[in-house]
């Protein structure tokens, strides 16, 4: 088969976009495509779809620590020979279609420093004879609809000062901050508004607000730490004594790919989220100023309609994923099934690529224009208030 093979594809469907982003509870459709130079005998054709967490890390004194959780791991037979004559496929393109609703119980996608959650799907084509199969994968993205709790749509604001000393002369450097809001979804704007002053001998290198993105891994009753910014705005500017600076209105948007606040349905990894806002001090000192953050999904376009929890819609979706690496002459045991025959369950990593990126319109900024026909009424909204970065003089 696979000489007399030119295309072996494999696409989904989506209703807003093409990157393949999909919320728990989704009906996910697809499409395998297979273009042929020739008649082509084939006994099977299968997809699968996985979805694992994994976590692992490496130990200099306690060793490695591993763990992982399966999430789904199904797979629907398309087109399958049932009798000794194999299905043919005449010269051309062939496409054959499948469907699978997403459970509602699946985490957000994610990949971290030491361990992620991925989904694919992976489609297979068994040759007449052993040896001659077809395999192609497609990543997709899982994101869950988790709502912003009210309170995180308020502000806060915080000060903060720190005596310095340089020989025989000190000083005090102060530092204030406000953000709009403790929380958002992704792709939302934040904004900031801080105010620096220098009444010390030291001398300031760099003011810098940050999203941090803090992940805690477990494994085997262990835990590691990891933080990374996932986000940043970086002022290099010198202020020596008497000098200050200050923010108005400065924009930091939350990144459209990351998970929500606690990774909800994940027990291997937990997420948490600080915006710092922080200012560097020439001979390796800082004062920083932190608020826990709490980001949420986003909302518009992502909804699922309810449905009756009777409903069988994957009933089909039944085979071990065995079979998908198996040819026609395999001797493989009737698989293990759930009480209600759903589902068969093996641990199979499938990672992600860490260097993939998918980008989505969703996420564009749109544009507002102003005309002349409603200037003399407009009120300026937060986002169409200008940036100032500006130096102070006490």
């Amino acid at each position: 088969m696979g000489s007399s093979v030119l295309d072996f594809g494999l696409s989904l469907e989506h209703d807003i976009d093409e990157q393949y982003q999909y919320t728990p509870g989704e009906i996910v459709k697809g499409t395998i495509n297979i273009e042929t130079n020739g008649r082509t005998s084939i006994r099977k054709i299968s997809i699968n779809i996985r979805g694992e967490g994994v976590v692992a890390w490496e130990d200099q004194v306690n060793g490695s620590f591993k763990a992982n959780e399966e999430y789904i791991n199904a797979t629907h037979i398309v087109e399958e020979s049932r009798n000794p004559e194999p299905i043919i496929l005449e010269k051309g393109t062939h496409q054959f279609e499948f469907e699978y609703r997403l459970p509602d119980n699946l985490p957000s996608s994610f990949i971290g420093k030491f361990g992620s959650v991925t989904y694919v799907f992976k489609a297979c084509a068994n040759g007449d004879r052993p040896g001659e199969t077809s395999i192609i994968s497609e990543p997709f993205l899982i994101l869950r609809n988790w709502p912003l709790p009210e309170q995180f749509r308020q502000g806060a604001s915080a000060k903060i000062e720190k005596r310095i000393w340089r020989k025989l002369t000190c000083g005090k450097v102060k530092l204030s901050a406000n953000i709009n809001r403790l929380g958002g979804t992704q792709g939302e704007d934040l904004y900031i508004n801080a105010e620096v002053a220098n009444r010390s001998p030291a001398r300031i290198i760099a003011m810098q607000t940050s999203l941090i993105m803090n992940t805690l891994y477990l494994a085997q009753n262990r835990a590691i730490p990891f933080r990374q910014i996932v986000n940043k705005r970086r002022d290099e500017y010198e202020l020596l004594r008497g000098d200050g600076r200050r923010w108005q209105n400065v924009r930091l948007s939350i990144p459209p790919y990351i998970p929500e606040t606690r990774l909800e349905f994940c027990d291997i990894i937990e997420v948490s989220y600080t915006l710092q806002f922080r200012i560097e001090i020439a001979g390796g000192k800082e004062l920083k100023i932190e608020f826990p953050f709490m980001v949420g999904s986003m909302q518009d376009g992502h909804e699922t309609t309810s449905r009756n929890k009777n409903e069988i819609m994957n009933r089909q979706w039944t085979l071990s994923s065995k079979e998908l690496q198996m040819g026609p002459q395999s001797d493989h045991p009737e698989p293990d099934y759930d009480q209600d025959r759903d589902w068969y369950h093996q641990n199979v990593p499938e990672l992600r690529p860490e260097d993939s990126k998918v980008m989505n319109p969703l996420f564009q900024d749109q544009e507002k224009k102003i005309t002349h026909k409603n200037i003399e009424n407009f009120q300026p909204t937060l986002d169409e208030l200008p940036e100032v970065i500006e130096n102070t003089k006490l």
